[in-house]
């Protein structure tokens, strides 16, 4: 049975939507390239919107549909089929499995660029708001806006995508069967690295319009299983390779306290990201950071609290909260002030223990907070 939607609002009354086939992939794809955000990107685990770096732009084993970069250095590989049929879903998936393999061969990030971006940049499929652009941190500082920090972060980060191959798979159809669905959950319970998604683009017709609509309707297990498999750490681990009882002991509190609270822990390979969830976006945002010894994201390592300020300006919701809680964060003694364009603080493993209690408070504060501005403005 076709979905349908029903849009208010407008000057002409309530308007009826119907979902009907899209006259071809290549339909599907422009509507995509036209419009990046269109593509679920926190579905796909990523913060920002997709920088467009290849549109059918010629690989070693053909054609890629879209190529697109993410602020953090992910790279994601999107394929197009039209039907439900599971020889053209089997092509599609052999295709972006074909491209990663053809860019994990490319030497580092500078090849990456020279060989794929620029020609792309240089194409008629360029958007306009690129057309200046030749490189791609140019292209990268149009779209995001990159401190020098943030693009010495993006290219390393890239760096290790694309010599580990863990790109973002995306197949993305009109309809997908259940067999297809079963071929993508084996991928990602099995691989080391790389990331499969399924992503439905669809067509909605009525009243002399048109609308289109992007669901991701397959992703990666949370499962601890999958997080080893592709090479992160996660609680137990995390907690067993720390070798000060009294530090560990902290830890393991603090983590019972971001559960009880309801907070959401994405793991690293050494560390994790704690997260506020916001109703501003499906993504919840980092407020908070761990690592083990080593370990480190920009400036934040060991214990770290506070917030990337060019992330908390798409949670206007929660953003006066978590400021007031980056603020109350620098009375704590014993912290340290993050460096770079963090608005953090750093607790390291022999001031933390004796903190603990402070900054759980904090946290707690923080949800309780948001929580308040999320119910003023509903």
């Amino acid at each position: 049975m076709p979905r349908k939607i029903l849009v208010t609002g407008g000057v002409d009354g309530p308007i009826h939507l119907v979902e009907h086939p899209a006259d071809s992939e290549h339909e599907l794809q422009t509507v995509l390239l036209a419009n990046p955000h269109l593509m679920p990107a926190e579905d796909l685990g990523i913060d920002d919107e997709l920088l467009v770096v290849g549109r059918e732009t010629t690989l070693a084993s053909g054609s890629v549909d879209l190529l697109c970069l993410s602020k953090a250095g992910e790279v994601v590989i999107i394929e197009f089929k039209t039907g439900p049929k599971n020889p053209d879903f089997r092509h599609a998936l052999a295709q972006v499995i074909d491209y990663g393999s053809d860019l994990w061969k490319l030497n580092g990030w500078n090849e990456f660029d020279e060989g794929v971006v620029h020609r792309h940049l240089a194409s008629r499929y360029v958007d306009a708001k690129f057309a200046q652009a030749a490189t791609l941190r140019e292209a990268a500082v149009l779209a995001w806006d990159l401190s020098e920090e943030e693009w010495e972060a993006l290219v390393s980060r890239l760096g290790r995508v694309l010599s580990t191959g863990d790109f973002v798979f995306v197949v993305s159809a009109q309809r997908f069967t259940d067999s297809m669905h079963d071929s993508v959950r084996y991928l990602n319970e099995t691989t080391r690295y790389g990331k499969y998604f399924l992503v439905e683009l669809i067509r909605l017709d009525g009243a002399n319009r048109t609308g289109y609509a992007a669901q991701v309707v397959e992703k990666p297990s949370t499962r601890s299983g999958a997080a080893e498999a592709a090479g992160k750490a996660n609680e137990n681990d995390f907690l067993a390779a720390i070798a000060d009882v009294r530090y560990r002991e902290a830890m393991s509190e603090l983590f019972s306290t971001v559960s009880a609270l309801g907070l959401v822990v994405a793991w690293y390979s050494k560390g994790a990201s704690i997260r506020l969830k916001s109703p501003d976006r499906a993504a919840p945002i980092s407020i908070g950071w761990v690592f083990l010894e080593g370990g480190q994201w920009y400036t934040a390592k060991h214990v770290t609290f506070g917030v990337d300020p060019s992330t908390l300006k798409n949670h206007p919701t929660v953003a006066p909260a978590i400021t007031a809680f980056c603020e109350r964060l620098k009375e704590v003694p014993g912290g340290k002030p993050a460096t770079g364009t963090l608005n953090a603080v750093i607790f390291e493993p022999d001031v933390f223990p004796s903190v603990k209690a402070q900054t759980f408070e904090l946290l707690a504060g923080l949800k309780s907070s948001a929580e308040s501005a999320e119910t003023v403005t509903q």
